[in-house]
């Protein structure tokens, strides 16, 4: 718990260090928007720095109970992603430059990285930095909604096949069979193909809407385990109707497995998105994501490898920190454990 509170807050303070300037200079003459904004960001670093002290505190009753609640990988990746919703939400305050923006065609086109450019430019000398933060901000946007959607259609089927059973059960597992014999990235290309103008939101829509079949099961195996409970029971001689069941007492039962679910989708998400933008059926430019930002690259992969590579490793970096933490809430989560 010590290394996981010094580590965030060490995350904390240091991002908000290295932008106090851009910071001090919203607060004072940025405007209504950019004194909101400047708000936000010491807001949020005041809450990981409240969250990383908050977490010291539970450091003796896991050597009083035996079990280590979180380990160093987990808080390494949890510092990771902190890190990358911190930047990506507050993008114009950490970006140099506007992402379209288009420097310099004739002296700054491919540059390798330098001090005017951390991460190098592309091909239309637009700075990788800028469009790797702005990218993030969309990737992990697309990500997070569409698994928010994919976990809220799950637990819904799975809560109503796993508790009436009998034919609606029979019929919603079938549709469920069928729709994962569908090849995913499949289906994902031709309803994008003959869908004129996809953006990020409904990008995100798609993923969730073809992402929740696995999660529904999961649900339904754990309601159906429940469901002739003693609890239950007792509820039902209460007089409380299904939906109060449903909702009331086991639906908190069930939702441990579905937040490690959500947790683990969303590293799944990411490679979605960027996979399906890489092949120019995702977000479209100029509007940055990992995903294009690999596509931009492919072609100069000697004479400028940093363009799809830094994405490429941003991605690498941000699914494992995911699978990571996605793990060692399944162990914290975990009754047999």
């Amino acid at each position: 718990m010590r290394r996981t509170a010094g580590i965030l807050a060490a995350v904390a303070v240091t991002l908000t260090v290295i932008r106090l300037p851009q910071i001090a200079r919203m607060l004072l003459d940025g405007g209504t928007g950019g004194r909101s904004m400047a708000a936000g960001v010491l807001a949020v670093t005041m809450l990981l720095t409240g969250t990383a002290l908050s977490l010291r505190k539970g450091r003796n009753d896991a050597a009083a109970t035996g079990r280590t609640t979180t380990s160093l990988a987990a808080s390494a990746a949890a510092a990771v992603l902190f890190a990358m919703i911190f930047v990506a939400v507050f993008a114009p305050v950490f970006a140099p430059y506007d992402p379209t923006l288009q420097l310099n065609l004739q002296t700054l086109q491919n540059t390798p990285p330098s001090l005017a450019h951390p991460l190098g430019t592309d091909f239309y000398s637009r700075d990788v930095l800028s469009r790797m933060i702005y990218g993030a901000r969309i990737s992990l946007s697309i990500a997070s909604l569409a698994v928010v959607l994919s976990v809220v259609l799950g637990t819904g089927v799975g809560l109503v096949a796993g508790f009436l059973g009998g034919a609606i059960d029979g019929f919603l597992m079938r549709v469920i069979d069928a729709a994962l014999a569908i090849p995913r990235i499949f289906l994902l290309l031709l309803v994008i193909a003959l869908w004129e103008g996809t953006g990020p939101l409904t990008l995100a829509i798609l993923l969730g809407s073809t992402s929740w079949f696995g999660t529904s099961r999961l649900v339904r195996a754990e309601t159906m385990a429940l469901r002739h409970g003693g609890f239950v029971e007792a509820a039902r001689a209460l007089g409380f109707r299904s939906p109060r069941i449903l909702t009331r007492h086991i639906l908190p039962n069930v939702i441990a497995p579905v937040i490690v679910s959500a947790t683990l989708g969303i590293g799944q998400m990411i490679l979605l998105e960027a996979g399906v933008s890489f092949l120019g059926f995702g977000v479209a430019e100029p509007v940055p994501s990992w995903g294009n930002l690999i596509r931009d690259g492919q072609t100069s992969l000697l004479s400028a490898p940093w363009i799809a590579a830094v994405p490429g490793i941003a991605i690498i970096v941000t699914v494992l920190s995911f699978s990571v933490l996605g793990d060692q809430l399944r162990n914290m989560l975990d009754s047999r454990t």
